[in-house]
């Protein structure tokens, strides 16, 4: 009896062991296949390799040159007739803008350097109690006089000849001053500017 327990168990034990053969067999071919089919820690570096050099070598043009023939070249869009006329409705709603001390439209159109000279003269007449209550612009005449890219962004200088008047005000609405009937002449320059890798085709005042 003892002996047909043995061999009960020792049959039991093979069946077993057969068993556990076979599935642990059939697991490392799956985990073989699996492992195969798998890009190897080299190729990855490969490829990110290949992908880095290709996006190294994808460079923007840095365009620099002098005057409105070159400015045309590289911009397209770029027509002076149609710049003047925007530059002298810039000069006359950046003027009336500073006189009204209309802040929020200067940091739009300024660049900051100019920004800080008008924010400095409204906080100057604000100070004195001072404000102006009529602005009068005419421009009566307006040429590019120089134009340049640096660095991808386009620099042009317009010579302003332009009228203007204006009627000052104290705090007691008393008259300072009033140049309305008798306007006064300025000559300047400004400079506008504009990067050519914007999206945005407006130009902002640069310098005076």
């Amino acid at each position: 009896m003892q002996y047909f327990d043995i061999i009960i168990f020792a049959i039991l034990a093979g069946y077993l062991g057969i068993k556990l053969y076979r599935t642990l067999g059939v697991k490392t071919k799956i985990e073989t296949k699996t492992s195969t089919n798998k890009p190897s820690h080299s190729n990855t570096d490969e490829i990110d390799s290949e992908t880095l050099v290709a996006k190294e070598d994808i460079k923007k043009d840095i365009f620099q040159g002098q005057g409105v023939d070159y400015l045309k070249q590289i911009d397209k869009n770029f027509n002076e007739k149609q710049f003047l006329i925007r530059a002298n409705k810039a000069y006359e709603i950046m003027t009336q803008a500073k006189n009204t001390g209309n802040k929020k439209l200067l940091i739009s159109m300024l660049e900051d350097n100019v920004f800080r000279v008008f924010e400095k003269e409204i906080l100057d007449r604000e100070m004195k109690g001072n404000f102006i209550e009529t602005t009068k612009v005419e421009v009566n005449k307006s040429e590019i006089i120089d134009a340049k890219v640096d660095n991808n962004i386009a620099y042009i200088t317009v010579a302003f000849n332009v009228n203007i008047g204006t009627l000052v005000r104290a705090s007691d609405s008393s008259v300072i001053s009033d140049s309305l009937k008798k306007l006064v002449t300025y000559s300047n320059n400004w400079i506008f500017c504009r990067s050519l890798d914007s999206d945005n085709p407006n130009w902002k005042l640069y310098s005076i």
